[in-house]
């Protein structure tokens, strides 16, 4: 549904492009005749005298680009390594014969679901597609005819896609925006359209929902001279997906279901298909599954025959969790079983661990407690996976970053020092003439010298306090105004080989994504500020409270007996849980939120064997019993009390399954519940 541009490239060239285009987006639904016709296009370019080879290129790429957005993964792959070699009659430009062809292999990967591959496929892509296209301030105002915006506009979307599966929602607004400039400079309104109906969704996720309203309604004004029901239906999902994230729940569905007819009126089966995959995961918010799982099964042919594999996913997830709702429970757990295949064949154990509670949900709720507790129990063993691999990503990140912070710093006081060192010289230069008029200026003298000490004190005093201001910022998260990671492991560093002493508590918001969902980011960071200060207010003056990442806290209490760990654990749920947050927006009793919050903990050195337990390990333990927490229902504490622990490997082994360490005894666990709703006030 892209392709080439041709400002520069004549007439005649610009004429073959945009038939590719037209063709690029028939081939989403019908590749074949689309394929035929670009074929018969390029060999007609190839057959001209000097050959096109630029023109010749970007027909090979529509050529890739239709076979990969139907799935036919090897032919796009023999494309794309036509492109990168110069064959099929088109003289080699390495730089963008490789550019093309990342995109064609990004376009590939994604619909696989490897999107970190796809992003930096398109990310290196990008530059050699935007050369000579207008920058981020609009220039140049005309564009020559290296500029491929067609394809640098998917390229960007490919990345924003990757931004918003990281929620990093401001990033891939960003790319979006480049997007839509690409775009309006070349008044190409259909494109220019449809990355503003994108941008609006990321803007709402950010918690701008007026924002998203107005980009939504440039969106619309800019496609309305179209008549183009592509552009209509995809426009009138995204207003339903702003409705839904509004609560407008009805509203939402209205508007998806209004579009249906728009939709066959395109005939175009694929827009249908993206339609009913949407509306079958609107019905099943809404206890429809007979409905829910209609709509996914008029649309799982279709994608299945244009080999969508990012659509298939999410279409079976839907179909199953469906079954499972009208009682039809053996045939969901076939569709999780071909759904967990999919998964992890295309690598992504965090989408995996999301269908796997998803279907646990539903299993429980059909009475399935069973299959139920299998589910939560795989759900649980692969989220402990992804967390791990999250944390070594984040822990080398802050290292990265702190490693530049702390150069950074370096520089400036490097800075300041050369200041003082001049300043020092220039005052040792006055000194000098002071004692050369010192016999005729004594009293004069004395009191410049004083002024002059006074001076380099007060250089020195105001240098001590940057650079102490320096590490207290360094040391502190910025939203909450807590201790961050960074103060933690220096803390943990000072202590030695001597391992944690004292209790360490991990606490956890409870269904901190539907805050978020529902209520938007700023009431997010709301509830995060107002958990921070109870939480500051449960413990001692010398106990340390760490923002230790997204909705999660990290507590460590030195010195402190094993029942005033239990006292520190009861009194976190009852701060956290038993008052109800108010937003703070103003928008009356459906801006107070009721929080609980699940916490792992432990007092070392655990009981009986006193091992010193390192504290990266002290953390993973009391992950472990957050986790249990979890999977108990959330609300509550769970505390190792006691563990076999005579060496190392015993750790290691209790760490490696705690699940079974538990259930055998090696490990002793003690619950205490949080406040319950109707003891809310």
């Amino acid at each position: 549904m892209l392709l080439l541009a041709a400002t520069c490239a004549g007439p005649a060239a610009a004429g073959v492009i945009e038939q590719s285009d037209r063709l690029v987006r028939q081939g989403y639904d019908r590749p074949e005749p689309a394929l035929q016709a670009l074929l018969q296009l390029q060999r007609e370019q190839e057959a001209l005298t000097p050959r096109p080879a630029q023109t010749v290129r970007r027909l090979q790429l529509a050529r890739a680009i239709v076979l990969a957005q139907n799935g036919r993964v090897a032919e796009a792959g023999m494309l794309a390594e036509e492109l990168r070699t110069g064959t099929a009659g088109s003289e080699p430009d390495e730089a963008d014969g490789t550019a093309r062809a990342n995109l064609v292999r990004a376009l590939v990967a994604e619909n696989d679901g490897q999107l970190d591959v796809a992003a930096a496929l398109a990310q290196a892509a990008v530059p050699v597609l935007q050369q000579g296209c207008p920058g981020p301030d609009g220039a140049p105002s005309t564009t020559s005819a290296d500029c491929d915006y067609r394809a640098a506009w998917r390229a960007l979307q490919v990345i924003e896609r990757h931004a918003q599966s990281r929620a990093l929602w401001a990033e891939g607004a960003r790319h979006l925006r480049i997007a839509a400039q690409l775009a309006e400079a070349q008044h190409d309104s259909y494109r220019q359209a449809l990355v503003l109906g994108l941008l609006a969704l990321d803007i709402a996720r950010q918690g701008d929902m007026p924002g998203a309203m107005r980009t939504l309604q440039q969106a619309q004004r800019v496609a309305a001279p179209l008549d183009d029901p592509d552009v209509q239906v995809r426009l009138r999902l995204h207003e339903a997906r702003l409705a839904d994230m509004r609560g407008e729940h009805q509203q939402s569905l209205r508007l998806a279901e209004d579009a249906l007819p728009i939709a066959r009126k395109a005939d175009s089966p694929r827009l249908e298909s993206l339609l009913n995959a949407n509306l079958s995961d609107l019905y099943a918010r809404q206890n429809r599954p007979a409905d829910a799982l209609r709509a996914a099964e008029a649309a799982l042919p279709v994608v299945r025959r244009h080999g969508d594999q990012r659509a298939e996913r999410v279409l079976i997830n839907n179909a199953g969790l469906a079954k499972i709702g009208l009682g039809r429970i053996a045939e969901g757990k076939l569709d999780l079983a071909r759904l967990a295949e999919l998964w992890q064949r295309s690598g992504a154990p965090g989408s995996e661990a999301q269908s796997l509670r998803e279907f646990g949900e539903a299993l429980a709720a059909a009475g399935d407690a069973r299959g139920a507790l299998e589910l939560f129990h795989r759900e649980r063993k692969l989220s402990a996976e992804v967390m791990k691999a999250n944390r070594a990503a984040a822990l080398k990140d802050v290292q990265q970053r702190y490693d530049t912070e702390s150069k950074q710093r370096e520089i400036e006081l490097v800075s300041r020092d050369n200041a003082l060192k001049t300043a020092a010289l220039a005052n040792r230069e006055l000194q000098q003439r002071v004692w050369a008029l010192m016999a005729a200026v004594m009293a004069l003298s004395v009191g410049v010298a004083a002024l002059l000490y006074l001076r380099v004190r007060e250089i020195n005093r105001r240098l001590q306090a940057s650079h102490a201001n320096l590490r207290l910022q360094s040391e502190r998260d910025p939203l909450t105004g807590l201790s961050n990671r960074r103060q933690f492991q220096a803390a943990m560093a000072r202590g030695g080989e001597r391992g944690v002493e004292g209790a360490l508590l991990l606490v956890d918001i409870d269904h901190f994504k539907h805050v978020n969902d529902g209520h938007g980011h700023s009431v997010g960071d709301a509830v995060l500020v107002e958990v921070a200060r109870r939480l500051a207010g449960c413990v001692r003056e010398n106990d340390l409270v760490v923002r230790w990442g997204g909705e999660e806290f990290l507590i460590l209490a030195p010195a402190v007996s094993a029942e005033q760990a239990e006292q520190l654990a009861a009194r976190v749920l009852e701060q956290i849980g038993r008052e109800p947050v108010d937003s703070g927006t103003g928008g009356g009793s459906e801006d107070v939120l009721r929080v609980t919050a699940s916490i792992g903990y432990a007092r070392f050195p655990l009981p009986p064997d006193d091992l010193p337990v390192p504290w990266e390990q002290a953390v993973n333990l009391a992950d472990m019993a957050l986790y249990t927490a979890k999977g108990q229902g959330r609300n509550r504490a769970i505390g190792v009390i006691g563990a076999q622990l005579r060496s190392a490997d015993e750790l290691k082994a209790i760490e490696n399954d705690f699940d079974s360490a538990w259930r055998d005894g090696r490990v002793r666990l003690h619950e205490q519940p949080g406040p319950q709703p109707d003891l809310f006030s």
